[in-house]
């Protein structure tokens, strides 16, 4: 595909394709301008950029601003749908939306980015009594607002309803946060029926709240799962509504375990845990420079956290992770100038 036109006609033959095989869609190098609305209801369509570099390959909607009808770049109604290698940006709403409400399973992001909405990046979507979105996996990619702050408070990297057993991994997320009103939501949040699902070794830099599990003192919004390996950090002090860095709520049999956590800000607690319905967690081996406190009645088993550390040992954690990331970018960067050559 060389332009917007191309890539709509290839998905719109994708779906409509009765043979039941897997159909590959290649993206070439370039600017996608008004990608918008680019619905998929057909199962096992995989795009992906021929160069595997995303930062060559840029999707674009039309704008940040709040208008209707609604803007989001890929909207999902189907099971084994891959995104790969591409950018991502620039929409009134969601850049993806995946649609647990029609039974969407087995969805993959992998080495994407995803920068600039008015809602949240990534949303997946659901119905209370409805289906369920199962096994999706999103790994590699890094979720940004570039400006430094995002449009509004309204805003997340991923935030998912009716999840179950999805992995999310190896991903960066910066500056999800709030200009104005009340805090921005969670750069990694499942909530409202959510099961056994996996947020392990990514990197959050200056988002308002980190990574959370149910929302609220109610029933049925996340069970089990896990979240290790994380590291997180906040010192940005334009970021006036900077909040907690691991929370669970209404979140019970959930493991919290090895994440790092670095918070100069003026909210008070690393990890929280509330609520009656958030029983029986596990929260162990996290090294936290503020409080890890149980609230509202929760109950759950601490042990072998450690509150102590620098900035500069967060900071290099980060800056680890936040390298290889460059480093890789920017050896695609140069293949590619090579091959231009």
């Amino acid at each position: 595909m060389t332009n917007t036109q191309e890539l709509k006609n290839a998905v719109h033959i994708a779906n409509n394709d009765k043979s039941g095989n897997v159909i590959e869609i290649l993206v070439d190098d370039g600017v996608y301008k008004n990608s918008s609305n680019i619905t998929i209801s057909r199962d096992n369509i995989t795009i992906r950029s021929i160069s595997n570099n995303p930062a060559h390959v840029v999707l674009s909607g039309s704008g940040m601003e709040k208008k209707s009808p609604v803007e989001v770049i890929f909207d999902i109604s189907a099971s084994n749908v891959t995104l790969s290698g591409i950018t991502l940006r620039n929409v009134s709403h969601h850049l993806i939306q995946v649609r647990a409400e029609k039974g969407v399973d087995f969805f993959l992001l992998d080495n994407c980015i995803l920068e600039d909405s008015y809602q949240q990046q990534l949303k997946v979507s659901g119905k209370d009594n409805g289906e369920y979105s199962d096994f999706g996996v999103i790994k590699n990619s890094r979720f940004e607002y570039t400006a430094g702050v995002a449009p509004n408070y309204y805003v997340g990297g991923i935030d998912a309803h009716r999840a179950r057993g999805w992995i999310v991994s190896n991903n960066i997320f910066l500056n999800i946060a709030s200009p104005a009103e009340k805090v921005a939501e969670h750069a990694i949040h499942f909530w409202k029926h959510s099961f056994d699902n996996i947020v392990i070794n990514n990197v959050i830099i200056n988002s308002d709240r980190g990574i959370g599990f149910g929302l609220g003192n109610n029933k049925n919004q996340s069970k089990g799962g896990i979240i290790a390996f994380n590291t997180i950090s906040h010192d940005n002090p334009d970021h006036t509504f900077a909040d907690v860095g691991i929370s669970l709520e209404s979140s019970p049999q959930t493991i919290v375990r090895d994440n790092q956590i670095y918070l100069n800000s003026n909210y008070p607690n690393a990890i929280e845990y509330r609520f009656p319905n958030t029983q029986s967690v596990i929260i162990k081996n996290n090294i936290t420079n503020k409080s890890i406190v149980a609230r509202d009645g929760a109950d759950g088993i601490t042990l072998a956290n450690k509150s102590a550390g620098t900035f500069e040992y967060y900071w290099n954690s980060i800056l680890f992770y936040f390298n290889q990331a460059i480093l890789f970018v920017n050896s695609q960067s140069s293949k590619f100038i090579d091959e231009v050559k």
